[in-house]
């Protein structure tokens, strides 16, 4: 084990996000294939565990295991037909699995997600299949940083994706830095500037949005879903007398109708969404604004307000239109 390793607080969470009171470190990280192609993956999700394989299971070799005899369970790889190489490879890999005294930060993927966990003490135990023997986690599979943001493979660098390929059962991690880091929901410096910098942009490209008469923030609306895919019906502010955007989703065919306000509040809204109610031919609504209040219930109305809009805006790369815009 390496305990001088470079070691980083960990604090855990249960499956729904929420913080506990304790933390642990982690003398190491290692990643561990479920079994063969994950059969495994959704037992150890539902029960809070880890199986692990190799014949671990078996008479001899559990026992060899549970005495720590690791040169003698080499012996029994050998015996059994692999190479010196493997057979010291699949020893250093049972090891590790059961002296883990709940040190080592494992992690997984399950599907796009990455799980993590730390053993608990508790010794490994057969497992009732006959297949291989199970360590239970502490707390089980955790599945969301610290902070609550899920642990999807579309947040996580290509370094470490890239170990959901790894054909063996365990392997060590060459980023370990970077997953506890990204475990507690801490971004580099790099990153923690960049948002800074994004929510700057935000608030700026919100104070000019504000500055567009009605007719430039109709324009920039239009823009907004062109961008996003949609595809414009008619012109903008002439589609219909009770709609200003009458669009459709080319890729599924998809039709929208949009109403825009520089002001308005959920009494406007309402006499809006009855009037889409009656036009039975649309999917859904959006109702765009950048002043005032305005909410719903209908689940078919997609309310867009000016911190959204900016957002979008921003996504969408027209700062510099605005710019051009109001100044």
């Amino acid at each position: 084990m390496r305990n001088g390793h470079d070691r980083e607080t960990v604090r855990i969470s249960d499956s729904r996000g929420k913080l506990m009171n304790h933390t642990i470190q982690a003398g190491r990280v290692r990643y561990i294939k479920l079994g063969r192609e994950g059969r495994w993956e959704k037992e150890c999700a539902e029960k809070g565990i880890i199986r692990f394989g190799y014949g671990s299971a078996t008479a001899e070799r559990f026992s060899l295991c549970r005495e720590h005899r690791w040169g003698d369970l080499t012996k029994s790889f050998i015996a059994e037909g692999k190479d010196k190489g493997t057979a010291k490879r699949f020893t250093n890999e049972t090891r590790l699995f059961f002296e883990d005294d709940g040190s080592i930060l494992w992690i997984t993927f399950m599907g796009e997600r990455l799980c993590w966990g730390f053993l608990k003490p508790d010794p490994a135990e057969r497992h009732e299949s006959g297949d291989g023997v199970f360590r239970g986690l502490k707390d089980g599979w955790q599945w969301a940083d610290l902070k609550g943001e899920q642990l999807t493979k579309d947040r996580l660098s290509g370094a470490l994706t890239k170990l959901a390929a790894y054909r063996g059962t365990s392997c060590n991690v060459d980023v370990e830095k970077y997953v506890v880091r990204r475990i507690n929901g801490q971004k580099t410096m790099e990153v923690e500037r960049a948002i800074a910098a994004l929510e700057e942009m935000k608030a700026s490209v919100l104070g000019m949005i504000r500055l567009l008469g009605p007719k430039d923030f109709e324009t920039l609306v239009d823009l907004v879903f062109s961008i996003s895919g949609w595809r414009r019906l008619g012109d903008v502010g002439k589609a219909q007398k009770t709609l200003d955007l009458d669009l459709v989703l080319p890729s599924t065919g998809e039709r929208a109708f949009v109403q825009i306000k520089s002001e308005t509040n959920s009494g406007k809204l309402a006499d809006y969404v009855v009037k889409f109610n009656e036009l039975d031919f649309y999917n859904r609504m959006f109702f765009v604004y950048h002043s005032g209040k305005a909410e719903t219930d209908d689940d078919r109305v997609i309310v867009i307000g000016p911190e959204k809009l900016a957002e979008m805006a921003v996504d969408a790369g027209l700062a510099t239109w605005l710019i051009q815009k109001v100044s």
